[in-house]
């Protein structure tokens, strides 16, 4: 009998029979000289079962490797991402580019444009005025007392001129912006005659194209008014002011026209029982509440509002003028900013220089 181990082994057939998931296959005895015969094993779940046996060669390490990485080519999709869009407020004055031009939410009249500058009334008229005095009873005339501007009423007489082909979109173009509005919101109206644009917010309540004539066929139409309302007389510079008032520390605010304006507050809390103080004038708002850590108080004089969110605190007003009369006079305002604790990030005030 041949020694164990010495044999030549027929090559053993290696493969998945298609009953079984495992197979095992014994092998003879057999010799080798120097090479290992290869094994093949074929995936997946192949298993070779070898009884004992000894070899004299080294049988050659077995390696073994796995991971796929998989690359896609270019490829098209058919479903469609939701269209961004992003609103912005129109930021008044925006489209003025040089004198004699108007512009009303956002849309162009006067020189560059076929809504050609004729003539401009009530803007720098001094407004209608609410006399405050009171009759004297027993005596001539009556006792003084402040008075108030009316609303503004301002017309604007313009010649529309365009091409023939071009005029009647013109005209629907303007038709468009001077509709009748849904609410009582004003929208800003800019003018700027000469070199200083002036702001009202204001709300139309005339469009007249002018007569319908031969002229109009043939793309001009003269005589053509709009008028705009404003219910706040003042005429307003464009840039808005803003510095903050430390708390404690007196700081001088400027309005630089001739009348008073109204400032926006804001004070971001923790603040206990903010106390502001316009001492130019003598008037004081004072709050008997806290504001707390992530809150702000928003004081808005002009709507004659003081809100934290959503929520009223008119009715914690304490030993104060009414917030409509917290204003910032003609000239040179020193305000005062003072808190029983907190209001380390001081009071933001925000506003525009005023004219009547």
């Amino acid at each position: 009998m041949a020694r164990h181990g010495r044999g030549h082994p027929t090559r053993p057939f290696l493969g998945r029979p298609a009953p079984h998931l495992n197979q095992s296959v014994g092998l003879p005895a057999f010799e080798i000289e120097a090479e290992f015969p290869p094994l093949t094993v074929t995936t997946p779940d192949a298993w070779v079962s070898l009884p004992a046996f000894e070899i004299e060669a080294e049988f050659p390490a077995l390696s073994f490797s796995y991971g796929q990485t998989v690359s896609l080519p270019a490829f098209e999709i058919e479903a469609e991402f939701p269209p961004l869009t992003v609103t912005t407020p129109i930021l008044p004055g925006a489209n003025i580019t040089g004198p004699g031009q108007i512009e009303w939410n956002g849309f162009l009249l006067g020189s560059g444009t076929p809504y050609r500058w004729r003539e401009l009334t009530g803007w720098k008229d001094l407004p209608g005025i609410t006399s405050g005095n009171v009759s004297r009873p027993t005596g001539h005339g009556s006792y003084p007392g402040r008075p108030y501007g009316q609303e503004r009423i301002i017309n604007f007489s313009m010649l529309i001129k365009d091409s023939r082909d071009e005029f009647e979109q013109t005209i629907e173009d303007l038709e468009d912006v001077t509709g009748i509005p849904e609410s009582e919101e004003e929208l800003p109206l800019v003018v700027r005659e000469l070199s200083t644009p002036y702001l009202v917010y204001a709300q139309i309540r005339q469009r007249t194209p002018g007569p319908i004539d031969k002229r109009y066929r043939l793309g001009l139409a003269q005589g053509a008014v709009l008028q705009w309302v404003a219910s706040d007389p003042r005429r307003y510079g464009l840039t808005r002011n803003g510095v903050t008032v430390a708390r404690d520390v007196p700081t001088e605010l400027l309005n630089a026209g001739n009348t008073s304006t109204h400032p926006l507050i804001r004070i971001e809390g923790p603040v206990e029982t903010p106390t502001l103080t316009n001492t130019t004038l003598n008037r004081v708002i004072s709050f008997g509440r806290s504001v707390l850590v992530g809150e702000t108080l928003e004081i808005d004089p002009v709507n004659a509002t003081a809100r934290i969110g959503d929520t009223s605190v008119m009715d914690d007003l304490a030993g104060s003028v009414p917030v409509v009369d917290f204003v910032l006079a003609a000239g040179t305002n020193a305000i005062l900013f003072e808190a029983d604790s907190g209001g380390d990030n001081g009071a933001d005030f925000l506003w525009r220089d005023a004219r009547t």
